[in-house]
């Protein structure tokens, strides 16, 4: 079917944009099931031509908002919608040409779907994450697998600034491993789709300088976080208490303390 939506509209990728058309019906469909989709306050993230959207609708959300950058897709959605393809009646429906890194939902209560250009994914999980006034309750995304390994720990369970970022607001999990055929043009790499659900853990935590302790050690990983800290201006002795109180090593790297550590860290130093 998505194939046959290609042609019919004669729509083309764009490099620029990092356009890959996922085109694997099974997949659209778990994608879709994936999160409580039925009464609920939707945002999708590049919809394109409207493959994932189609199905999102058949779920009867609440209100289903699109936001997308591309004026040649938005001109694909509205031809379809009027010819009867996409049907949106008794739905709050909307579509935004807006760049997702500017757009604010107007809802306090929403989650969000998307299948987000590869090179734009860690701008985009902030955004969701540091730069609304309300965190989505969930978020389905599908991104480059190597990033999702990346935010998953990979093999050897290590930190980085993205996991951390992310698991300060978020408990991630895998849902679908997806191979690259699945996708029109067909991309070089692998893909998955993760489940951010939205905690309350940290929420004593200052977000600011959260990202800034992280930001320093990360900076220049190869040296002792002490080193680091101590550099961008805290106090040595308070992270000497600090490690001493956690029982850490002095020469321990900062891609091997958790979350709850940073967390805890942040708050004393």
């Amino acid at each position: 079917m998505s194939l046959e939506i290609i042609k019919k509209y004669n729509i083309w990728a764009k490099k620029s944009l990092g356009q890959n058309f996922l085109i694997d019906e099974d997949i659209l469909e778990s994608i879709a099931l994936g999160i409580d989709v039925s009464g609920k306050n939707i945002i999708e993230v590049w919809p394109g031509y409207g493959a994932l959207t189609q199905k999102l609708l058949l779920q009867k959300p609440k209100k289903l908002q699109l936001v997308e950058l591309d004026s040649d897709m938005i001109g694909v959605l509205e031809e379809r919608i009027s010819n009867g393809e996409l049907s949106v009646d008794d739905i709050d429906f909307q579509i935004h040409q807006e760049d997702i890194l500017k757009f604010i939902p107007s809802s306090k209560e929403y989650s969000v779907i998307a299948n987000i250009p590869y090179y734009i994914t860690s701008p985009i999980l902030r955004h969701f994450s540091y730069g609304v006034p309300y965190l989505p309750e969930k978020m389905l995304i599908l991104m480059q697998r190597d990033v999702a390994d990346k935010i998953l720990g990979g093999k050897k369970n290590k930190t980085s600034v993205l996991r951390l970022f992310i698991e300060k607001k978020y408990t991630v999990s895998q849902k679908i491993l997806v191979p690259k055929e699945s996708f029109h043009p067909i991309p070089k790499v692998e893909s998955s789709v993760l489940l951010f659900e939205k905690h309350n853990k940290f929420w004593d935590v200052d977000d600011e300088k959260f990202l800034e302790v992280i930001k320093a050690w990360f900076s220049e990983p190869r040296k002792k976080l002490i080193k680091n800290l101590v550099k961008w201006g805290y106090e040595k002795e308070k992270i000497i208490d600090f490690y001493k109180e956690n029982n850490l090593w002095e020469n321990v790297r900062g891609e091997d303390l958790s979350v709850e550590i940073w967390c805890e860290m942040v708050g004393k130093i």
